[in-house]
């Protein structure tokens, strides 16, 4: 949601709220406030439902350009923003809402501290503590899905230092007052979408692993596939092409192919392991090298890899000059940006899965080298464990790992073009 800047001089008179005593004492000093009309969310909770909205957890990340202030909250509610100065705060109010979070201490990007506190009629005020006076580029509710629950995002820049034609400094300025309606979903922005290529891994003949109750990767990976283009597409802000839409084996070099011949800005490979040792489990990302990172990586590529013989086919050989390119190109500007894709895929894991030890790791994966494309293979856990198999059939947590990918390619894409929100 774009957020539009309103300034008023105007009393604080939204729904009769009185100052949060010990919460922020400096709101006294602050004069001017909006009166802000709020709307209720698909989903979002009402005193008619029974369900109170409450803070679980509390995130913050600082993405360069800007920083970004994540509630996890058992439901949506109503809410508004607004900045104060002396110092300079941004301040939420939401028109209900309980606070079970722990609250983060280390000062992060923009924010170096935030509180809360009940306001009258069961609102809940939160106060960042800003470095300096910000910005608001976008808020907005991620919606809940299967084990992970509604998140409240925020995301502040620096404000830019006025022009020439800026007002002038010689009077007081009045805290400005955000006005942020919440909406019914969020508008697809008139920008070029990203295209992202998703390759499910294995399929038709080859099942891929095989977990110890009958789990076939190759169906894990296509519904996960699903799952996360859905939400990309979702926001209106990408084009998703799927290296495989049914249960249909591919070479490898095919399933690059499909992901160039889209255009694609990303490609992101899904599988699930499966070894000898049934104790072992979590997720982890891989990125190109022609050096594995550990044996068992190197291990892992080359069962990948082999899977491509099935049916007696055989990867073709690649001339010189594209050995070349894919030596040249994979290892400098391209495999950069998978790196950072991968950082990005192993941030959001972390909250949604368990990780297996250095999450992020290297391999000489074929599906991988496409030369210009960005590419990262996401391995979701492992089959041979019977709790994590279990887990990976259910419902909810295959909702949880789609959520956590298509917010890391959402972080990736942020994270190239800082622009590409504002």
């Amino acid at each position: 949601m774009r957020v539009a800047s309103l300034v008023f001089a105007t009393a604080l008179a939204w729904c009769g709220l009185a100052p949060l005593a010990g919460v922020d004492d400096a709101w006294a000093q602050d004069t001017a406030s909006a009166v802000v009309p709020t709307l209720s969310p698909p989903g979002a909770a009402s005193a008619a439902s029974g369900v109170r909205p409450a803070v679980l957890s509390v995130r913050i990340g600082d993405h360069g350009s800007k920083t970004r202030f994540v509630l996890e909250m058992t439901a949506a509610a109503d809410f508004r923003i607004f900045a104060l100065e002396n110092p300079h705060r941004m301040v939420v109010d939401f028109a209900a809402g309980d606070w079970r979070a722990t609250s983060a201490r280390q000062p992060v990007g923009l924010i170096t501290g935030h509180r809360y506190g009940r306001q009258q009629g069961g609102a809940l005020r939160v106060v960042l503590d800003l470095a300096g006076p910000a910005d608001i580029v976008d808020s907005f509710y991620l919606p809940a899905a299967g084990a992970t629950p509604y998140r409240f995002v925020l995301d502040l820049v620096p404000t830019t230092p006025p022009g020439s034609t800026g007002r002038s400094g010689s009077a007081s300025v009045a805290p400005a007052a955000l006005s942020v309606p919440l909406p019914p979903r969020r508008p697809a922005p008139a920008v070029e979408r990203r295209i992202v290529a998703i390759d499910p891994g294995h399929g038709g003949i080859d099942p891929g692993a095989i977990g110890a109750s009958g789990l076939r990767e190759k169906e894990l990976t296509l519904d996960i596939a699903r799952r996360v283009k859905a939400r990309l597409e979702a926001t209106g802000r990408y084009t998703v092409v799927l290296t495989r839409e049914g249960d249909e084996f591919l070479r490898l070099p095919e399933r690059v192919r499909r992901a160039r011949a889209s255009g694609a800005d990303l490609l992101l490979s899904l599988h699930a392991d499966s070894i000898g040792n049934p104790t072992f489990r979590g997720a982890s990302v891989y990125t190109l090298s022609d050096v594995a990172s550990d044996r068992q990586a190197e291990m892992l590529a080359q069962r990948e890899n082999r899977a491509d013989a099935l049916a007696g086919i055989a990867l073709d050989p690649v001339d010189d000059v594209t050995a070349s390119i894919l030596i040249d190109l994979a290892q400098r500007h391209t495999q950069n940006e998978s790196n950072g894709v991968a950082q990005k895929v192993v941030e959001a894991l972390a909250d949604a899965t368990p990780l297996i030890g250095t999450p992020h790791r290297y391999a000489g994966f074929a599906v991988l080298k496409a030369p210009d494309v960005p590419s990262v293979l996401v391995e979701l856990g492992y089959l041979s464990n019977r709790r994590e198999e279990t887990q990976l059939r259910s419902a909810a947590h295959r909702a949880g790992l789609a959520a956590a990918l298509a917010e890391a390619i959402d972080a990736y894409f942020d994270w190239r073009d800082p622009q590409r929100r504002s």
